[in-house]
C-alpha cells in the first residue's frame, strides 16, 4: 500500500495515519470542501481495469453511502485511486467499545445492566433501520461500535455517562471489500469471535447474522468475555457451530434466556428483528417501561405486534415474579372483592382494565420483583451463627462478646469507589460527597454522610449491612473468630498505606476468611442496624482509616454527619438476594 500521507485524493487532504485493519488502513484527513475532519479508509482490494469489479465496489458502496441514521457512521465519497478503492466517513473522536470493555474487564468490572439496554437499544436501531433498506454489516463487534458523546474525551476508567452514544462503524464494509476483490459466494469472512454459524460455514447470510453477531457483543458486556476461547481459529469456528454457549454466572435467568435466543445456530430460531432482542431484555432487566417505548404497546401485548418469544414456566423459572404480582392482586381482591375483581384480570390486554387495577401497576409489580442488585462484586456470606465483640480489650469501643444468628446474606467485596459514586451522582443529580472528586477513581469515595451511603445503596437495589452483617463478613466464622481481616496480628497494619486511601483490592492480604477486602485501614464503614444500643441519634462506624487502622470489633458511634469522621468515612452496600 503506498503512502498517502500529505496526498489529495477527490476532496480530501490526507493529514495523519491512524490504524491498519484486516480490511484497511484508515487515516484522517480533511475534506477541503465541507472543511472538517474526515476518516478515510483506503482498502486493500485491488481495482485496476476490470470494470466489473469497480461497477460493483462502487454499486455497494452507493447502498451504504445511502444509510442516514444517528448510529450508523455516514459516508460521504467513495472511488478509487491508482486502483485502490477507498472510503470517505465521518470521523468520530470516541474509542471502539473493544477498548473501553477491555480496561473494564481488566477491573473486573461490567458496564451495569441499564446502561447496557441503553447501548443495546441504539445498536437494534441502527441494524433494524439497516436491515430495512437491504443492508447486512456482517462484521458485527465491538471493535466496530465506536462510543462518542459531548465531551471531545470519552475516559476508559470511568463509568459511561448517560450522553455516550454507541455508533456502527464499517456498515457494510465486508461486502465493500468483497466487491473490491472477488465474489464474496463461499468466502468466510468476519470476526472469529463474534461469528455466526452460517458465516463460519460460508453459508448465505442475512440480517439474522448480525443478530447473533450483536448477541455475542451482548453477552461479552455481561460476562466480561465472549462465550468461546481459544488459541486456535479454527476451534473457535468449531465451537460457534456445534457448541452451545455456557451460560452466564450470575445473570437472571430471563437474561440468559435472551442471549441464548440470539445465540440459536439456527437463524430461524433466533430473534427475527434485533428491536425483539432489545425489547425482551429490557423486560428482562424490569425497565418496563421503556419496553414499551420501543415497541410502542403494553408489554402484555406485545405478542401482537412482535415476533413471539418463549418463555418458560413462571413456576421453574422465576417465580418470584408471579408471587409478587399475586401479592398485589390479593390484596386488591380483599379491598374491592373478588366478585367485582377477578373476571376483569383475565380478559383480553384489549379490554379495559379492571377497576382498581392498571397495566401500569402489574408492570410496576413485576419492575419491583426484578429490582435485584446483581451478584457481580458481591460475597456471599452463609446463614450460621457468628460471634461479635469481644473482651480484650474491654473499652468503650468495643462490646462484650455475643453470639448473633444471621440469615445468608451479600456484601460487596469492594468499597464503594469514586467510579461508582460518579454514575450515582451523573444519574441522581445528588449533591457529590464532602471530599469530591477522589484521587483516583478506583479509590473508595470518602466525606459521605450515614444518608449519601444509604440513599446510594438505596439507589443501588441494596442496603447498608446490619453491624453484625458487616463484622461476621470481616472476621469469619467459629468461636474466638479472628480480630483482623488477615488473622490476629496487628503488625501486618504497618504494611497498609498511611498517608491516603489505595486503591481497593490491591492490598491482597487485607482480606477476609469470606473473600471481602479493605475491611480496615482505607476509610471508616458506615452501617446499618447497630447489634447493641447507641446514642440516640447517633450511627455506627467501624474499621478505621489510612492511619488508624482499628480490629474488627472496634465499633465508633458518631452523628451522622460529623465533620471529624465524615472527611475519612465511606460505605460498602449488602443485599439480602441477587440475581
Amino acid at each position: 500500500m503506498p503512502d498517502w500521507l500529505g496526498k489529495t485524493i477527490g476532496k480530501v487532504r490526507i493529514d495523519k495515519y491512524l490504524a491498519h485493519g484486516g480490511m484497511a488502513e484508515v487515516y484522517l484527513g480533511t475534506h477541503l470542501t465541507l472543511d472538517r475532519p474526515v476518516a478515510v479508509k483506503v482498502l486493500h482490494g485491488y481495482i485496476e481495469e476490470n470494470t466489473d469489479l469497480l461497477m460493483r465496489f462502487q454499486r455497494e458502496a452507493k447502498v451504504v453511502a445511502g444509510l442516514r441514521h444517528p448510529n450508523i457512521v455516514q459516508i460521504y465519497d467513495f472511488d478509487a485511486i491508482d486502483g485502490h478503492p477507498y472510503i470517505v466517513m465521518e470521523y468520530l473522536k470516541g474509542p471502539p467499545l473493544n477498548s473501553y470493555l477491555r480496561s473494564l474487564h481488566s477491573r473486573n468490572e461490567r458496564i451495569p445492566p441499564h446502561q447496557v439496554a441503553r447501548l443495546l437499544k441504539a445498536l437494534t436501531s441502527a441494524l433494524d433501520y439497516a436491515h430495512g433498506q437491504g443492508v447486512i454489516h456482517r462484521d458485527i463487534k465491538p471493535g466496530n461500535i465506536l462510543l462518542h458523546g459531548k465531551a471531545d474525551e470519552i475516559p476508559l476508567d470511568q463509568p459511561l455517562s448517560n450522553d455516550v452514544e454507541v455508533v456502527l462503524t464499517d456498515f457494510g464494509l465486508v461486502r465493500i471489500v468483497n466487491a473490491a476483490s472477488q465474489t464474496d459466494s463461499g468466502m468466510v469472512s468476519g470476526t472469529p469471535s463474534y461469528m455466526a454459524p452460517e458465516q463460519a460455514r460460508g453459508d448465505k447470510t442475512d440480517h439474522r447474522t448480525d443478530i447473533y453477531s450483536l448477541g455475542i457483543v451482548l453477552y461479552e458486556m455481561l460476562a466480561g468475555r465472549v462465550p468461546f476461547e481459544s488459541d486456535s481459529t479454527l476451534s473457535v469456528i468449531y465451537m460457534h457451530i456445534n457448541e452451545p454457549p455456557p451460560p452466564i454466572a450470575g445473570i437472571h435467568p430471563a437474561v440468559q434466556d435472551v442471549i441464548d435466543r440470539a445465540l440459536k445456530k439456527n437463524p430461524d430460531d433466533r430473534y427475527q428483528s434485533s428491536r425483539d432482542m432489545a425489547v425482551d431484555f429490557f423486560l428482562a432487566i424490569g425497565m418496563t417501561a421503556e419496553a414499551e417505548t420501543i415497541i410502542g404497546v403494553l408489554p402484555t401485548d406485545k405478542t401482537q405486534n412482535a415476533t413471539p418469544v418463549p418463555k418458560p414456566p413462571p413456576a421453574k423459572k422465576t417465580p418470584w415474579i408471579g408471587v409478587a404480582i399475586i401479592s398485589f392482586i390479593c390484596v386488591l381482591v380483599a379491598v374491592i372483592g373478588a366478585s367485582r375483581f377477578l373476571p376483569p384480570i383475565f380478559a383480553t390486554a384489549s379490554q379495559t382494565p379492571a377497576i382498581g387495577i392498571t397495566n401500569s401497576d402489574i408492570n410496576t409489580a413485576t419492575s419491583e420483583a426484578f429490582a435485584l442488585p446483581p451478584s457481580d462484586g458481591m460475597v456471599e456470606i452463609p446463614a450460621d451463627t457468628y460471634e461479635v465483640g469481644t473482651t480484650t480489650p474491654a473499652d468503650d469501643f468495643h462490646n462484650a462478646p455475643l453470639s448473633m444468628t444471621l440469615d445468608k446474606f451479600w456484601i460487596d467485596k469492594y468499597q464503594t469507589t469514586n467510579a461508582q459514586y460518579q454514575q450515582y451522582l451523573s444519574e441522581t443529580s445528588s449533591q457529590p460527597p464532602g471530599v469530591w472528586p477522589g484521587n483516583s477513581m478506583n479509590q473508595p469515595v470518602r466525606g459521605v454522610t450515614w444518608d449519601q451511603a444509604t440513599a446510594y445503596c438505596t439507589w443501588a437495589h441494596k442496603r447498608l449491612p446490619k453491624e453484625a452483617e458487616w463484622e461476621a463478613a470481616g472476621r469469619g466464622s467459629g468461636p474466638s473468630p479472628q480480630e483482623y481481616p488477615w488473622g490476629n496480628d496487628y503488625s501486618q497494619a504497618s504494611n497498609l498505606p498511611v498517608e491516603d486511601t489505595y486503591e481497593v483490592g490491591t492490598e491482597p492480604f487485607n482480606k477476609s476468611p469470606f473473600g471481602v477486602f479493605d475491611m480496615v485501614g482505607n476509610v471508616w464503614e458506615w452501617v446499618g442496624n447497630p447489634y447493641s444500643s447507641v446514642q440516640a441519634g447517633f450511627r455506627v462506624l467501624r474499621g478505621g482509616r489510612f492511619g488508624n487502622a482499628q480490629d474488627l470489633s472496634y465499633r465508633v458511634s458518631a452523628v451522622p454527619n460529623d465533620p471529624s469522621y465524615i472527611k475519612f468515612a465511606g460505605f460498602r452496600c449488602a443485599a439480602d438476594e441477587v440475581r
